[in-house]
């Protein structure tokens, strides 16, 4: 019989995560590509190694068995290829920078797969306001960026249009005032003027509250309920609740987000790290889209 490794990863992704659109992204695949794979591996085995359901997938009385044996081989070829490459090659560091709002939200689940994908790689991360992160992108200090507002004069892709929502705690009722007390981020944050443009532009009266540099430290002060602020759709967690025009706050703009890497084609470990956090993305990764509760539309 002969089967691959592919095939072998594929299947145990399949059984931990007992489906196979959960396993695909993890993978960064198709799930016709993950369904296709196992399907072949039974075919090799002579026998259904799982047993499909409405609610996902689980392991046969054959397919257990053969999930214990493919793990060996896995893990035995992990740890072959990781002592080679540690003992070959020199380890590469990666300079990544993006906003500290998504790598809050979106790079636990992107470091996972980077390291095991790249056990050679070390990933040094700058978290800065976007206008910074891209000043000293052109400056040459980074291998890959992920952040909005990006100049026209950088060659950039767009990844994806991130709207920017109004929050606040679930009870708050901090928007009623007739002053609405805000947190923002530090000046030198793009969303900052954004926000408080969008509130003079409505002829909204406020006062700032709360002003911080850490995504975290803003979540906190809206989740005390004294104040509301606003944060990308994708990185508003389920604590807060999204505001919208019904809430007598202004409509905010859709920021693009991109990606961009001076190296992903000269240096072939950037290129895949590049790749893979364009794939990230795109698939919509539920570590990166942690979504709040939805606005009533206006």
């Amino acid at each position: 019989m002969k089967w691959s490794l592919d095939q072998l990863r594929t299947f145990i992704y399949v059984a931990d995560t007992g489906g196979f659109s959960r396993a695909g992204e993890r993978l960064f695949l198709a799930q016709s590509t993950v369904s296709w794979q196992v399907q072949q591996l039974e075919r090799q085995v002579g026998a259904p190694l799982l047993q499909r359901n409405p609610n996902g997938v689980t392991l046969t009385e054959k397919g257990m068995a053969f999930y214990l044996r493919a793990q060996k081989v896995v893990t035995a070829n992990d740890e072959a290829e990781l002592w080679l490459t540690q003992n070959t090659v020199d380890r590469q560091i990666i300079r990544f920078a993006t906003t500290d709002c998504y790598a809050s939200c979106l790079l636990p689940g992107l470091l996972e797969h980077w390291k095991c994908q790249f056990p050679n790689v070390q990933v040094t991360l700058d978290c800065s306001f976007s206008t910074g992160i891209w000043e000293r992108y052109k400056k040459g200090e980074f291998d890959i960026a992920l952040a909005q507002h990006c100049p026209s004069d950088i060659n950039a892709e767009p990844i994806r249009v991130e709207p920017l929502e109004w929050v606040c705690a679930r009870k708050s009722l901090a928007w009623q005032q007739t002053t609405v007390p805000v947190a923002l981020f530090e000046h030198g944050c793009p969303d900052r003027e954004v926000m408080l443009g969008a509130l003079k532009g409505a002829g909204r009266e406020y006062r700032v509250e709360y002003e911080t540099y850490s995504y975290g430290g803003l979540v906190a002060a809206v989740e005390s309920g004294a104040v509301v602020s606003a944060l990308p759709r994708s990185t508003i967690p389920s604590t807060l609740k999204r505001l919208g025009s019904q809430h007598g706050l202004p409509r905010l703009p859709s920021l693009n987000v991109n990606l961009a890497s001076p190296n992903k084609r000269s240096n072939a470990i950037c290129g895949q790290l590049y790749d893979a956090v364009m794939r990230h993305l795109i698939v919509g990764s539920p570590n990166f889209a942690i979504g709040g509760e939805e606005a009533v539309p206006s």
